[in-house]
């Protein structure tokens, strides 16, 4: 299957200060008939960035009242098949789900909606004969046999991609370990991002698709879990998740740098640059300054001058250079969710007493990071729960930055 990915694709803006169902649901309802048509009989799942377990307002996840007016939208198109359905970071359990969906408010929404909770583990292979770097897939199964996704993201900083919205959302389509998996595959960042551009390009060619970025309370610094709220009161829905991702970048600060949507461009199914996108605003939205100052990079952001050793002497100077992730001893509950995260296995929980530094720590034993087997790829920071994971940089990469 050719995925429908027009560069021109509309993405439409509205203005959304707060999260207010009523003002969402008007915005989604603007679009009219232009992206969906009538749903009736079709099986519509929800795909939401719930990464981790949080708390509704956290910015770490999409909000719970957000995900409702969503759904109200999808009723009104005659949707009556409607699931939820989320990998999130860790194993894939049904304790894990019923956890983040409780702690999340999206099982309040649910049970007020009638929308069904996905607790089915199961997963499939699919081919993607077109994939520039992966040709296969593991899925989790409601995405398989939706005839229509909802790709429901946040617009987050992303300490690996640099951003995280429509595109890095349906990394979590694939199931619990198998991303750890697919971390360990593809250790180098430019053929991660190529990855995800398959797996994108793939799901979004499957079925009706449609992408909702909550970017009305955005995450700026150490995304994707552990940045802080930042307030940007938009609200991007489109067809096509590439352009969408280029607006979302433009909004940020970040265009031209996230190496998703510049494959995207190579590939022919994103704008070259937000002036290039057909931005379509809602009622009375504002479009003519998008971008917000100053919103903050991730400590491990590689927008610096460092970059231009990053291919001498075959990388081996560049190694030197690597932000890194370090843990807080102090603050360390010794829970070993970062060594379970880990995709080549180089966290390894150790007796306190062998552990450098660790002298304040309470728990007996505590992950060590082996810095030579390690990729970079910042899981252990993303998926910690107690967010005590940071990300060093080397003190002469901070002065040249």
């Amino acid at each position: 299957m050719t995925p429908n990915l027009n560069p021109r694709s509309e993405v439409y803006v509205a203005d959304v200060a707060e999260y207010d169902k009523a003002a969402i649901l008007a915005a989604l309802s603007a679009t009219g008939d232009r992206l969906l048509h009538s749903l009736e009989g079709k099986k519509v799942v929800i795909k939401p960035n719930l990464v981790a377990k949080k708390s509704p307002d956290d910015p770490t996840i999409v909000n719970p009242v957000l995900t409702e007016a969503v759904i109200l939208w999808l009723r009104s198109l005659g949707a009556d098949d409607i699931t939820i359905a989320e990998s999130p970071g860790g194993v894939y359990s049904v304790t894990r789900l019923k956890g983040i969906y409780s702690a999340s408010g999206i099982e309040e929404v649910a049970k007020r909606t009638g929308a069904k909770l996905n607790l089915d583990l199961s997963y499939r292979e699919i081919s993607h004969p077109q994939g520039k770097v992966c040709r296969l897939f593991e899925i989790i199964s409601p995405i398989l046999d939706a005839d229509v996704i909802v790709d429901l993201c946040k617009l987050k900083t992303h300490a690996l991609t640099g951003m995280s919205a429509s595109v890095k959302n349906l990394f979590g389509t694939i199931p619990g370990i198998v991303k750890f998996e697919m971390h360990s595959r593809y250790p180098d960042y430019d053929v991660f991002a190529s990855m995800l551009v398959d797996l994108c390009e793939m799901i979004s060619s499957r079925c009706d698709f449609i992408s909702v970025t909550d970017a009305i309370v955005g995450m700026e610094g150490n995304g994707p879990t552990a940045g802080t709220a930042r307030h940007i009161g938009r609200l991007l829905i489109s067809a096509n998740p590439f352009a969408s991702d280029t607006v979302a970048a433009h909004i940020i600060g970040r265009e031209g740098e996230i190496t998703m949507v510049n494959e995207a461009v190579t590939r022919g199914y994103a704008p070259t640059c937000y002036q290039e996108c057909n931005v379509v605003p809602i009622a009375d939205a504002d479009v003519s300054s998008m971008r917000i100052k100053n919103y903050r990079r991730p400590d491990s952001s590689r927008k610096n001058t460092i970059e231009v050793v990053r291919t001498m002497f075959g990388g081996r100077i560049y190694k030197l250079f690597e932000p890194y992730p370090v843990i807080a001893y102090d603050r360390c509950i010794g829970c070993g969710e970062c060594a379970a995260s880990c995709p080549r296995h180089t966290i390894n929980m150790t007796p306190k007493s062998e552990v450098r530094g660790a002298s304040d720590a309470k728990p007996s034993r505590l992950p060590v990071i082996d810095r030579d087997g390690c990729i970079r790829c910042f899981c252990c920071q993303e998926l910690c729960p107690q967010g005590i994971i940071k990300i060093k940089k080397n003190p002469i990469t901070r002065l040249l930055s």
